[in-house]
């Protein structure tokens, strides 16, 4: 697998994991939309009265207990029997899954290892990793305060990580409460027993699919075993993957599809050795290629940060899926662009 360094006053928008250019939106598609439009509607709302009975049930398993502890066995049957509705949105979005590798999960419960890594590619990730094991993951701050997803996820006991809007108000001068750093949170729920799963995705957003990005190193520095999960998903007409996309347009796209398929992989237990317990850039590093290799997929060099420079500014695709789309001047003849403005603000 060869890696691909990005350069940063050069950046291939028409290589980009972010930028979907083999998506077009054919006559073929615009034939798709016709026929499956009327199922949206019915669609939709079947997904919404799903979301409403995960919520209501985590209301229930969280109900006067403290969220900083973990849930008793009798609490945690409760969110166990909610994977049922996330299998059912699922198949509400149209998606056919096939598992391989459901023995790995029972060893990794006989092994008590409770980290799980995933490649991160749709928002239709998270119903796949609740439907498999109901874990904790990583999630934004602000997630937690929508109206029904935010109760959805109470129960799981994800570990909150600042977003945007707190991370400008620190630089706004405000007080906000200190919490320990994500890696130090993360190993104190990895090696405690009596929480779930935790599930991370170490690219730390979403890529296309056909591409392992870095992977950020905040997940291997407790040095435990972990559980890989590979997510292949099959282009039936348009790419499933959250990149920088008209998120409207983009999931309406995916429930006009006849059908979508995805695979997905649990690879056996990874056991750290001690170089890598020692090393977790090392450790990163040797799971990704792990993960590349099932997914046959290049590593590519691409994360959130090149992201972020993208969207801060303007670079998108167009509706149609057929051309890269920025302000006058962002943009070259050549489809480059020059990131370093925007990654030194960062800094």
């Amino acid at each position: 697998m060869a890696y691909v360094q990005p350069l940063m006053e050069h950046y291939d928008t028409r290589n980009s994991p972010f930028l979907d250019l083999q998506s077009p939106f054919t006559a073929w598609e615009k034939v798709k939309m016709a026929l499956m439009i009327v199922t949206v509607i019915p669609r939709a709302l079947l997904g919404l009265i799903a979301l409403s009975c995960m919520a209501l049930m985590s209301t229930v398993a969280t109900l006067g207990w403290p969220l900083d502890k973990p849930l008793p066995p009798e609490r945690r049957r409760i969110v166990l029997l909610s994977r049922h509705f996330a299998m059912f949105c699922i198949w509400l979005l149209g998606f056919w899954v096939r598992y391989y590798g459901w023995e790995n999960i029972k060893e990794a419960e006989r092994k008590n290892i409770k980290l799980s890594i995933f490649n991160h590619v749709s928002y239709v990730d998270s119903f796949i990793m609740v439907a498999l094991f109901a874990p904790a993951g990583l999630s934004k701050a602000s997630n937690a305060e929508y109206p029904i997803i935010g109760r959805c996820v109470r129960s799981l006991q994800n570990i909150y990580v600042p977003d945007n809007r707190q991370i400008k108000k620190e630089k706004n001068g405000a007080q906000l409460p200190k919490t320990e750093s994500i890696s130090t949170q993360i190993t104190k729920r990895v090696t405690d027993p009596r929480y779930p799963m935790l599930a991370v995705a170490p690219e730390g957003t979403c890529g296309d699919g056909r591409s392992v990005m870095k992977f950020r190193t905040g997940a291997f520095v407790a040095g435990v075993p972990v559980l890989p999960v590979v997510l292949k998903y099959h282009n039936n007409g348009v790419n499933p993957a959250w990149g920088i996309v008209d998120l409207g347009m983009h999931v309406l796209r995916v429930l006009c599809q006849l059908y979508n398929a995805v695979d997905v992989h649990i690879l056996p237990p990874y056991m750290p050795s001690e170089a890598e317990k020692k090393d977790p850039m090392l450790y990163a590093n040797n799971v990704r290629k792990l993960m590349a290799d099932t997914l046959k997929a290049p590593m590519v060099e691409h994360m959130y940060n090149h992201f972020y420079a993208l969207t801060k500014l303007g670079v998108g695709v167009s509706r149609d899926g057929t051309r890269i789309t920025a302000p006058p001047g962002v943009v070259d003849t050549e489809g480059f662009v020059d990131l370093t403005p925007v990654l030194k603000k960062q800094e």
